[in-house]
């Protein structure tokens, strides 16, 4: 998978001497960056719910705004 991803971004694979040192560290950190991306997303929910609350935006304006974007 993180092999698939550099290639699409970068267009070009990970040379083969340097594959065991990257997949040791996406490994080593998976567990780490899954934390870190589930607590950013926990933060864009608090951030979404106190700037509905400042709006004074009702249910169905906050569902209409979620199923838009």
């Amino acid at each position: 998978m993180f092999r698939s991803e550099v290639k699409k971004a970068f267009k070009s694979d990970i040379p083969l001497a340097d594959r065991s040192d990257w997949e040791d560290w996406f490994k080593r950190d998976k567990e780490k960056i899954g934390r870190l991306t589930a607590d950013i997303a926990a933060q864009e929910r608090n951030i979404d719910a106190i700037i509905y609350s400042l709006f004074k935006l009702t249910s169905e304006e906050i569902h209409l705004l979620e199923t838009v974007t």
